[in-house]
């Protein structure tokens, strides 16, 4: 392969160049194809083409008179010409050195004549050109290679605009899938947060209310009778006994902070509901806290749950205890009279009967509250 002349454009900013155009089907731009058309008329040629050459490989992005899309660049006769500013002109290649063992010309196709203008960007960058080829030798006279310079110029022109209307074209689809990504995401999102069974709300720095799911609008609507409005001043609808409690969470979570509080408040609508609230920060895109997501949880259920837990354990407790000891005085009794009914040869005179019929007594009131208390538990649970 041939290196540039002192002075010439670095070759990796012109591969990057070359690289915007090369994944693009120029070939069936009309323009295009009706430019290098009028170039072979102009030059009396049966082969044009608008040529660009990256690293290993000269791309025959339109031609005319070749079938070929893709050549070696090392037999590349493009390669010298964008080496220079000018037009390159070889009469004969059998007379010039540079081409005269090129594989290209001892071979088939056997071209004996070139010509061509370097495709020069407004950066210096040289990415190929338009040239026309002929299997005969070719001079082209003044107005041939003005007309064939100029036509260089405006198929550059044109492939510029095309370039820049398919990247115009692909960043616009580009950004209506981004669009229709944030759109799927937001429905999404709007989808959980509206179904979420906690309230549920947004706040801005000012303790504005910025959005709110509809758990947070029913409550609201229920609990006092009036309706959330985006903008309103949030602490409103915080009761007053848990209002310095929210504030110093809510500026903590402004700062950075997440918190966390537990309680129950009691309302005329509602009666007592146990609550767990979470606030932390909310952010943007450029992670900047913009305001306070402000959620709670309804664990009255739970905390019901959890009393009725503790209710049947002390039933449990106090049928342990029974059983420990008020069972132990009847048993002891009534074994006592067994004994001395025993000793009476289970003759027993009727003290002993009576006696032994209030400790039954006994131990039958007894059993009883145990089988209560059995009841209730496994009613609860």
């Amino acid at each position: 392969m041939w290196g540039f002349k002192s002075g010439m454009t670095s070759e990796h900013p012109r591969l990057l160049a070359v690289q915007k155009f090369t994944s693009f089907d120029l070939q069936m731009d009309a323009d295009l194809r009706e430019l290098i058309s009028m170039a072979a008329d102009i030059c009396d040629t049966p082969t044009a083409a608008i040529t660009l050459l990256d690293e290993q490989s000269q791309w025959l992005k339109v031609r005319t008179g070749i079938e070929h899309e893709k050549l070696p660049r090392e037999t590349s006769f493009c390669n010298y010409a964008i080496q220079s500013d000018e037009l390159m002109l070889v009469p004969d290649t059998l007379r010039d050195p540079r081409l005269v063992n090129n594989p290209l010309v001892v071979n088939e196709p056997n071209l004996r004549f070139y010509a061509g203008a370097p495709l020069i960007t407004t950066e210096g960058h040289r990415l190929g050109t338009l040239c026309v080829v002929d299997q005969k030798p070719h001079i082209l006279n003044k107005y041939q290679q003005m007309m064939l310079k100029m036509l260089s110029k405006q198929a550059l022109n044109i492939m510029e605009l095309k370039l820049s209307q398919q990247l115009l074209a692909l960043h616009q689809k580009e950004l209506e899938e981004q669009r229709r990504t944030i759109d799927e995401a937001e429905i999404k999102l709007r989808s959980f947060f509206e179904s979420s069974v906690n309230f549920h709300v947004l706040l801005g720095k000012r303790g504005e209310l910025l959005d709110y799911n509809k758990t947070a609008y029913r409550f609201v609507k229920k609990a006092y009778q009036t309706k959330l409005v985006r903008g309103c001043e949030f602490v409103q609808y915080i009761e007053p006994d848990f209002k310095e409690t929210f504030l110093v969470n809510y500026t903590l979570c402004l700062a950075g902070e997440k918190s966390y509080e537990q309680g129950h408040t009691d309302y005329p609508e509602l009666g007592r509901v146990w609550w767990e609230a979470s606030f932390e920060p909310a952010f943007n895109n450029d992670n900047e806290i913009i305001g306070v997501s402000y959620l709670i949880r309804n664990v009255t259920d739970r905390k019901l749950y959890e009393q009725k837990i503790l209710e049947q354990n002390q039933s449990l407790l106090k049928i342990a205890y029974i059983q420990a000891h008020e069972y132990r005085g009847p048993l002891t009794s009534i074994m006592g009279l067994m004994n001395l009914i025993k000793e009476e040869n289970y003759s027993a005179p009727p003290e002993y009967l009576k006696m032994m019929e209030t400790v039954v007594n006994k131990l039958d009131t007894k059993i009883h509250e145990v089988i209560n208390d059995v009841n209730n538990i496994t009613l609860d649970v």
